[in-house]
């Protein structure tokens, strides 16, 4: 015998019979195409279902979890089409967190607060990461930035709350925006899996994005100067940094050789050179260094950035291989810059810090600079740089804003150029090179 019902069925399906005292029994039937949807047939009456479950957060600690029956309509009152348009709209109310119950009188038993939730999945989360600063900066995130939702019950939460959130830090800090949302909606998942909320993804990107629209990106704005060092300086203090035999050294003379942003540097991966300048490539001879599109804060039009690498350099980051193989025998060899091993299970999972070339410089070198400044130090030393009539710029603007990492030109002269002007790049990066190992002038001995 079915138990199945459909449109065309539901008036002729039979109840359960007759019990021992001759009442009629009730028979409850589940549509074909809907599980949750229910026919309840008793004699000639016929009442159309909508079967759930009340979520854990609304159940007493000794309740057990049962299905519960809402009442349609009969089908004399209502036809199959109307009953079941009924029932999705009240299954679609529950995943919203519209509970039938909840609409009687009384206040509904509420779940834990976000804060109180989240506080304690996120100290789970962040006590199994491997760097103890990214663990503490996961768990400062709820106590600092999620102040709008700490005190709502965590079932209530939607977008319009996660909204609140967002809205002081989606322009001003897009990083930080990012981080938070994803762990406000890694936390929302979670108490959605454990019933504690409705599912669905209240804090996801196209979410917040639909209100907020996409935050404005830093990349490429002007934050103001960064301190630097004088060109005419460098010879004396590439001197004072070659003393120092460490990867933190070698990073720094590496990011002033190549001139390239400080993470270009920091994720550096072997990968991404070739070192030998064995590759087919005629209209960029020489040894390379490939640095992707994700790290590159100028898109050149969809290339990756090639940098042409000088003598130093390449002697600089094969003697960091040589560390590295040295130091973690038996690893292959991935970034060039691993992050602190005493902290890390793989060091080469994450690279060194974005402070710890600046530490070296400041701290350690007692220099008034940063390490972005270095490219700032480059730039003015290409730019004044004469020809033999002590007038005429010696080198090709665009070839230093090239060397620069920047995209010269605009889109018409871009269109027309064909190269990179790797030649003139080479000429600049060779004379840097050679500006960087002046000799220091010796004092005359007066008689």
């Amino acid at each position: 015998m079915t138990k199945f019902f459909n449109a065309n069925n539901l008036r002729s399906l039979p109840d359960g019979g007759l019990d021992e005292k001759g009442k009629r029994k009730q028979k409850l039937y589940t549509d074909e195409h809907h599980r949750s949807f229910k026919l309840l047939v008793t004699g000639n009456s016929r009442l159309f279902y909508s079967q759930w479950e009340k979520p854990k957060h609304m159940l007493k600690e000794s309740q057990k979890r049962q299905p519960k029956l809402t009442p349609l309509g009969s089908v004399e009152d209502f036809s199959y089409t109307a009953a079941l348009a009924a029932h999705l709209k009240l299954q679609d109310d529950i995943k919203q967190g519209i509970y039938p119950e909840a609409k009687g009188v009384g206040r509904p038993k509420t779940g834990p607060t976000f804060e109180t939730y989240g506080t304690k999945v996120v100290a789970g989360w962040a006590d199994k990461r491997k760097n103890a600063k990214d663990a503490a900066g996961m768990k400062r995130i709820i106590p600092i930035y999620c102040a709008a939702i700490n005190k709502l019950p965590i079932e209530k939460i939607g977008t319009p709350e996660v909204l609140e959130v967002m809205r002081p830090i989606w322009d001003a800090k897009p990083a930080m925006a990012e981080e938070v949302r994803a762990l406000v909606a890694r936390v929302l998942k979670a108490a959605a899996r454990e019933e504690l909320r409705p599912m669905g993804d209240p804090a996801s990107v196209e979410a917040i994005v639909a209100v907020l629209g996409k935050p404005v990106k830093k990349r490429g704005r002007i934050r103001g100067p960064m301190k630097a060092l004088n060109a005419e300086k460098m010879p004396e203090f590439m001197v004072e940094l070659r003393a120092i035999k460490s990867q933190s050294a070698r990073a720094l003379e590496a990011l002033i050789l190549s001139n390239l942003r400080t993470n270009a540097v920091r994720y550096l991966h072997i990968d991404h050179l070739d070192l030998e300048g064995d590759a087919d490539d005629p209209l960029r001879p020489g040894p390379k260094w490939t640095v992707p599109n994700d790290l590159m804060k100028v898109d050149d039009d969809g290339h990756p950035f090639i940098l042409p690498m000088v003598p130093r350099l390449v002697a600089v980051l094969k003697e960091q291989i040589a560390y590295l193989q040295e130091t973690f025998p038996g690893q292959p060899v991935g970034l060039l810059w691993p992050g602190d091993a005493s902290q890390l299970k793989n060091p080469f999972e994450q690279p060194i810090s974005e402070n710890t070339m600046r530490d070296l410089l400041v701290d350690t070198l007692k220099k008034n600079a940063t390490p972005h400044g270095m490219r700032a130090t480059f730039q003015t030393w290409a730019e004044n740089e004469l020809q033999d009539d002590g007038e005429t710029m010696k080198f090709n603007p665009d070839a230093i804003g090239y060397c620069m990492a920047h995209n010269p030109g605009d889109k018409v002269r871009r269109a027309y150029r064909r190269n990179r002007l790797w030649k003139p790049r080479m000429g600049i990066m060779n004379a840097w090179e050679r500006h960087l190992a002046r000799p220091r002038p010796q004092l005359k001995t007066v008689a």
